[in-house]
This record gives structure tokens, C-alpha cells and sequence, in this order.
């Protein structure tokens, strides 16, 4: 009797010390504008112990034909939709050219309209939140504004029961001192999105590891706490005359391979061998098409190289993001390797 008492309190104190190691949140990325949750997918949130979604509500950008402020893919949610056991974080995107055509005195209304918006949509889908972020890759010259409008938004904010957080490039933690330190609680650094697109040569501008290399080292120092954001999607890059004309997502190799339209000139590289539509695009003779995937191997290569670099008090680990295709493509396993790194 008294041995099995030592094991029943052996295995509690396993259990306990496990949960007490896990101090980061399981999170995903939601990114289409229509939220549908397989039931696989809902399970597999649920096995893997996830506790957050960060949930695209919309983008703000700038309708030039009206030359007005437009809420532009807001996404479509009922009550019911989201599981009940995930924390939601509402999360705004703006157009990169936003804030070219802003004028400061417009910025507090901006602000306000986005705050009612999102509130509008957590009403709809019955969900509250203690976090919203905002996604806009800023830069020397859009900074004053953005801070502006960050610091509208977190007045709008209850000081103590909700925060204000916003993404993060590499390039911006480089180079602190020219883009700023944003006017938020955290930052969520993506790991992801940093080679040129359309650079000659770029073979994965998801992630280059020998790119992300000349960048890690500077995450130590900057003065913001980060979270961190991994890329598990794929995506093919369609150029003409090498400019991009569009990239198409959820695009893998074995799509590309199986379709029996193109000509794979190397790995990963493709010309059509006659002019077609594939995927809503339409090619033409001389076009080339890139598809740049992120296999699970590739994104625990990311997650090793980064983690070594981040700040103590890293309260949440992103993927982006939650689809069917990428789920599909991972699995339980791959998922629970990657988010292992960090817990």
C-alpha cells in the first residue's frame, strides 16, 4: 500500500513539474477572411494543449479611388464558431502604404473606428479579449504616425485588464535606433518573411536560415519583451520579366508537380509549358514560378536557431498559421517537436 502511495505522489509530482515547465502558450495564427475549424483541426488544438488563437480581424489601407481610410477582409465570425477553450487575440493588419496618405490630425479617429470594429466582432463572435495586436511592417519613414496611432489605440485600452502588443521584424531589431521601439507591452517577432521576394537568387524568402543568421544576434538587446512567431505555411512566388506578379497561397511542390503544367527547371523552380491558368493565375511563355515551402524540418531548423537568442519571458509561441493544408501537411507530432523548444 505504501509503495503504491509513492507512486501515485511520484507521478503527481511528474505531471506538476511538467505543467510548471510549459510557461509559454501554445498559439496559432488565423489568417483567412472566413473562419471554418475542421473538426480534425479543433481536435488537434485540443490534443496539442493550445490555448491561443491570434485572429485576423481585418485590414486597414487606403482606398485611393475615394482617397479614404477603408476596413478592407474583415473576417466573417458568428457566435459559436471559435472554440471555447482558446483565448482569442483580436489582431489588425494595415496595408504598407497606409500611412503615406495619413495626416496626424486623422490618427485618433482611426483609431477609434478601429477600436469599435474590433469590438463589433468579438461581440459577434461572443468572444472578450485581454490583448490586441497590430500587424504593420513600419519603417523610418511611417514610424511617428504608427507610434501615434499605437498610442491612440492603447488609451482606448483598459490599463489594467488589457495590453497592446504589435509584430516585429529582424530588420526592425537591427536597426533600433532609426525604426524606434514601438509604444507597446510586447512585441511578437516574426521569424519568417525575411529574404527579398523579389531579389534574383532568393530561393525561400519564407525563411533562409543563412539570411536569418545575420540578424539573430540583436534579439538579445532589444528593449521590448518578445514573443515569437514561426512560419509552418508555403507559398509560390509568380514572376514575369522578374518582377512578382502575385504569390499564391497554400501552393506545395507535389501541387505543382502533379498539375502537369509546368517544367521543373530546378528544385523548387518552375516555367510553364504553355500558357494556362493554375491556381487563379494566369501564365504565360517565359514566366517562372517559385515555390517556397516550409517543410517541418525547416521550421525546427528556425525554432533552434532563434531560440538560443530570445529574452527570458517569452509568454507565447505563434505558428503561422492554422489551415487545413498546413495541418495537414505537420501533424501532431511535428507540431509538438517544434513547440517543445521552448517549453
Amino acid at each position: 500500500m505504501l509503495s503504491r502511495c509513492l507512486k501515485l505522489l511520484a507521478f503527481l509530482f511528474l505531471l506538476s513539474a511538467c505543467s510548471a515547465d510549459r510557461e509559454v502558450a501554445r498559439s496559432f495564427y488565423y489568417w483567412n477572411k472566413d473562419f471554418k475549424l475542421r473538426t480534425e483541426d479543433e481536435n488537434l488544438l485540443k490534443s496539442l494543449g493550445n490555448e491561443r488563437i491570434y485572429l485576423r480581424c481585418f485590414s486597414l489601407e487606403w482606398n485611393r479611388p475615394q482617397k479614404s481610410v477603408q476596413i478592407a477582409d474583415a473576417v466573417s465570425l458568428q457566435a459559436g464558431m471559435l472554440p471555447e477553450f482558446q483565448e482569442i487575440v483580436p489582431v489588425v493588419h494595415i496595408g504598407q502604404d497606409f500611412f503615406t496618405h495619413i495626416k496626424p490630425e486623422q490618427v485618433e479617429q482611426i483609431a477609434t473606428s478601429l477600436m469599435s470594429r474590433v469590438d463589433s466582432i468579438a461581440v459577434a463572435g461572443n468572444f472578450s479579449f485581454s490583448e490586441i495586436q497590430v500587424d504593420f511592417k513600419w519603417n523610418e519613414q511611417s514610424r511617428d504616425l504608427y507610434f501615434a496611432l499605437l498610442n491612440s489605440i492603447k488609451a482606448a485600452l483598459s490599463p489594467v485588464e488589457q495590453k497592446l502588443s504589435c509584430s516585429i521584424r529582424l530588420q526592425q531589431v537591427q536597426f533600433p535606433e532609426i525604426t524606434g521601439i514601438p509604444p507597446v507591452d510586447r512585441g511578437m517577432l516574426l521569424y519568417y518573411n525575411i529574404g527579398k521576394i523579389n531579389e534574383p537568387g532568393t530561393r525561400n524568402s519564407i525563411y533562409d536560415p543563412d539570411v536569418a543568421a545575420r540578424y539573430v544576434s540583436y534579439i538579445k538587446t532589444y528593449r521590448l519583451p518578445l514573443d515569437i512567431a514561426l512560419p509552418v505555411f508555403t507559398w509560390a512566388v509568380h514572376q514575369r520579366n522578374g518582377e512578382v506578379l502575385s504569390v499564391i497561397q497554400n501552393i506545395t511542390l507535389d501541387d505543382v508537380r502533379n498539375s502537369g503544367l509546368f517544367e521543373e527547371k530546378a528544385k523548387g523552380l518552375f516555367a510553364p509549358l504553355k500558357t494556362c491558368d493554375f491556381k487563379g493565375s494566369w501564365f504565360k511563355e517565359g514566366d517562372r514560378l517559385r515555390v517556397e515551402e516550409i517543410s517541418p524540418g525547416r521550421s525546427l531548423r528556425a525554432a533552434r536557431q532563434v531560440k538560443p537568442f530570445l529574452p527570458e519571458g517569452v509568454s507565447s509561441v505563434a505558428l503561422f498559421y492554422l489551415d487545413s493544408v498546413n495541418t495537414s501537411r505537420y501533424g501532431q507530432e511535428a507540431f509538438e517537436e517544434l513547440y517543445s523548444v521552448f517549453e
